[in-house]
């Protein structure tokens, strides 16, 4: 089966106070699957404007638009072997080469359905009940309270 660019979702997962952005790319039907787009923000590159919901920004060539994209495949899945890539129960996803670890326990803590492991940025399959202890660790660090309210 081959996909179109329609067919995938780039999702920001954290944006520095420089306007850098780490994000998630994934099929659209995997991202709804899991919860994603209900949660985390479209990517949207430096200096882009959006208007009548129609996104402008400068660039070369419209063609090579995500072509080399780049990033680091990562899997998730739904059985509880941690062997191979049981076939259809397993989901994979590209995040930027600059997602740490705390990028994806935060995504791990948001996703919905059932799923047992994802594997890390360096291959380690993690379960999901240890993706939320590491979210718990370092994922308050990315939160702020002002007023009451839980700003990310």
């Amino acid at each position: 089966m081959t996909y179109s660019e329609a067919d995938f979702v780039k999702l920001t997962l954290f944006r520095s106070s420089t306007g850098r952005a780490r994000w998630v790319r994934a099929l659209r039907a995997t991202a709804d699957y899991y919860g994603w787009t209900e949660e985390f923000e479209r990517w949207i590159p430096n200096g882009a404007v959006e208007a009548d919901g129609k996104l402008f920004f400068q660039m070369p060539n419209p063609e090579t638009r995500n072509r080399a994209a780049g990033g680091k495949r990562i899997r998730i899945c739904r059985s509880t072997s941690r062997n191979g890539h049981p076939h259809g129960l397993t989901n994979q996803f590209t995040i930027s080469n600059s997602c740490k670890a705390i990028d994806l326990a935060e995504l791990a803590h948001f996703t919905k359905g059932d799923w047992k492991w994802m594997s890390s940025p360096c291959g380690t399959r993690i379960t999901r009940d240890r993706w939320e202890e590491i979210y718990q660790a370092g994922g308050r660090s990315r939160s702020h309270v002002i007023g009451g309210a839980l700003i990310r």
